[in-house]
């Protein structure tokens, strides 16, 4: 799990620091002439495993030191405190002289190691420290510090951010979806009217970057045109009456799996109280049709929401769903959400996708081996329209340990695409069957997945495949024709995008994808 951790603190360092369209409004320029080392640095601590935010800026007379305490690292209330201490000297040789004229700080030295580096030393009446923080802007930015605010005066961690991009590697457009201090885009649809629909969360995170909101029973959708300019919000409830906290740790997720049905309304799979998985159906403008919450309990088969999940509406209008942290397969009625049919399959675990092959369907996820939780090999299984297994291809004797399924294609030989991990971990990898599921080639790629992949066809016969860090573009044998790269930035032919993807969906002549990051 090293590397997801570093895709999290890439997104906290870099995208900490910017700034809203809304927000620019409040940084105030500097009028008198700048010294080079005045700006805005991080603190790189190496306490509570970096996670503690703190940002220090240099001005033309005062430093000042803002630390958020809603992190996990300060057992107090959820808002950022700042102290500020008065320039008294500053050197020719780069070093700053500072003090707050309290003896809270004495013989407070900040010496400037580099352009983007600086060493901050100081005694006080809990003793001293030495700390090296590292510059992030070079202007000076302010704001209010206030307990329980809804940001407007502070920057923004990371926005809900949704992009276009073609096949042949153009950033068709972007757009940045910002109220909270973290915003995450869960899943994104096309809409029948050529526009996009995102199921996501605003203000999402907590406690300084390390949990999800504790709000179980509400989430956001916004709704963007066919250029992704937002056209409505609105915050959808659905789990009123027992709104709770959602008993979760770490970072759980949002939802996942928003399509539109051939009616026009809107589907969505999300997580509720103890786990509960709870299936949304929406109109077009963000109504609530009905909910189920499916708790395990008594039978109704999605026990244990485990962000592993997928939906789709079948050949005569019902929908289709496997999840669980067991697979399991249910049949619900469209119009009631009720459980026509329901399928667990023994020794199966995070089942992440289906797909339609005629009138059965194809799932891909990992074996369950209770001896050994490391060992997740790759499955591949066919069942009617019933959930009745036809076959089931598994790869636990792999060298290479086949792991990880994340998402399948059907290809134009009747075979599937599947998109997976391989070791050395965490490559990706895709492999390529025929119709019944035997291996016939595969191939690996320099790439992290971040536990997500999705891949589609391209209308050159091609693939366009993309997880958590990358995005790429293959031809029909699985050669690399671009890659947009493989980590929070992503360089494409016409512009760089920073961000972590969390849903990607095919569009004409390209894919669209949602998740969350950084406009500076």
């Amino acid at each position: 799990m090293i590397l997801p951790i570093i895709y999290f603190f890439l997104v906290l360092i870099t995208s900490f620091f910017s700034c809203s369209e809304n927000e620019r409004s409040s940084v105030s320029p500097i009028i008198i002439e700048q010294k080079p080392y005045n700006g805005t640095y991080l603190l790189k601590d190496t306490y509570c495993s970096g996670n503690d935010i703190q940002y220090l800026i240099i001005d033309v007379d005062k430093v000042s030191i803002f630390d958020y305490l809603g992190d996990s690292c300060d057992d107090t209330v959820e808002c950022y405190s700042v102290k500020s201490f008065n320039i008294i000297e500053s050197s020719e040789d780069t070093t700053i002289n500072f003090s707050s004229g309290n003896n809270e700080i004495v013989d407070g030295i900040i010496h400037v190691k580099s352009d983007s580096t600086i060493l901050v030393r100081y005694e006080s009446s809990d003793g001293g420290d030495k700390e090296t923080w590292e510059k992030v802007k070079n202007e000076v930015f302010t704001f209010t510090p206030l307990c329980n605010q809804t940001y407007e005066n502070t920057k923004d961690l990371a926005d809900i951010l949704v992009y276009a991009v073609s096949d042949g590697g153009d950033i068709l457009w972007e757009s940045y979806l910002h109220e909270g201090a973290w915003d995450i885009g869960a899943s994104i649809t096309p809409l029948m009217d050529g526009g996009y629909m995102v199921f996501g969360q605003f203000d999402a995170i907590e406690w300084g970057g390390c949990c999800y909101t504790e709000d179980a029973g509400a989430r956001d959708i916004i709704k963007l045109n066919s250029q992704g300019i937002e056209q409505w919000r609105k915050e959808i409830n659905y789990n009123e009456e027992n709104n709770t906290a959602l008993h979760y740790s770490g970072l759980a997720d949002i939802g996942n799996s928003l399509i539109q049905t051939s009616r026009g309304d809107l589907v969505v799979i999300a997580p509720g109280l103890d786990h509960y998985a709870n299936v949304l159906m929406m109109d077009t403008l963000g109504n609530v049709i009905w909910t189920k919450s499916f708790s395990g309990v008594g039978g109704d088969g999605l026990y244990s929401w485990s962000g592993h999940h997928e939906i789709l509406e079948t050949k005569n209008g019902d929908l289709a769903i496997i999840g669980g942290f067991y697979v399991n397969f249910l049949l619900l009625d469209y119009t009631t959400g009720n459980i026509i049919e329901q399928k667990e399959y023994v020794g199966l675990k995070y089942a992440k996708a289906i797909i339609s092959d005629q009138d059965n369907f194809v799932m891909i996820g990992m074996l369950n081996d209770p001896e050994n939780s490391s060992n997740r090999p790759l499955f591949l299984q066919k069942v009617s329209n019933r959930g009745d297994v036809i076959w089931r291809r598994t790869w636990e004797e792999d060298s290479t340990r086949t792991t990880r399924g994340h998402d399948l294609i059907h290809t134009s030989d009747n075979g599937y695409l599947l998109f997976c991990n391989t070791d050395p971990w965490p490559y990706a990898t895709l492999i390529k069957t025929n119709s019944n599921g035997n291996e016939e080639w595969r191939k690996r790629y320099p790439s992290f997945t971040g536990g997500r992949g999705w891949i589609h066809k391209t209308e050159d016969g091609g693939y366009f495949l993309v997880d958590g860090g990358a995005v790429m573009k293959l031809d029909m044998i699985g050669n690399i024709e671009w890659n947009a790269g493989s980590d929070f930035y992503k360089y494409f032919n016409n512009g760089v995008v920073k961000s972590v993807h969390k849903d990607m969906r095919k569009i004409d002549g390209g894919a669209v994808i949602t998740g969350y990051g950084s406009r500076d």
